[in-house]
């Protein structure tokens, strides 16, 4: 199973487009926040089905949850926004509420810089932005591929023309 992760598209359609024409066939597509509306439009353009939650500046937006629960090829996910457990300042509050519904993987968002950890314990990755990135990083997302019970997380800079 391969699952891509997409972050802080910020109405940048074309990074959006450009990420799902470079990440070849893939799953399902997570969509973090910010702006769900670029999301919906993942659904246009692809026939992959696609979460999409909703980021801080989704406040007022109808689509979009503000988590996820789900289990994808047998490992628990948590995926959010970040905003709400206080990535920026660090991710003890966003590991403690993975860990209070028993997620193997934890999803967020919202720093726009390309984050991927693995205690042995749970897998937290933070995709980077497709739309806006900050502090020097490329446009990225995230792609995770689950094979033989087995779990692999990448961070993929989108090629720029």
């Amino acid at each position: 199973m391969k699952i891509a992760v997409i972050s802080d598209s910020h109405g940048n359609l074309k990074a959006v487009k450009q990420a799902v024409e470079e990440m070849g066939q893939v799953d399902v597509i997570i969509h973090l926040g910010d702006y769900v509306e670029d999301a919906l439009y993942l659904r246009t353009i692809t026939n992959i089905p696609v979460h999409i939650l909703k980021g801080n500046l989704d406040t007022f937006a109808d689509d979009g949850s503000i988590s996820l629960e789900t289990t994808l090829g047998g490992f628990k996910i948590f995926a959010c926004h970040g905003h709400k457990h206080g990535v920026k300042n660090d991710l003890h509050r966003l590991y403690y509420a993975g860990l209070e519904k028993s997620a193997q993987v934890i999803l967020y968002g919202h720093t726009h810089h390309a984050y991927i950890e693995d205690d042995g314990r749970v897998l937290i990755m933070n995709p980077g932005s497709v739309g806006a990135p900050r502090m020097g990083d490329p446009e990225s997302y995230g792609l995770i591929t689950i094979e033989n019970g087995e779990i692999e997380a990448k961070i993929i800079p989108l090629w720029n023309d």
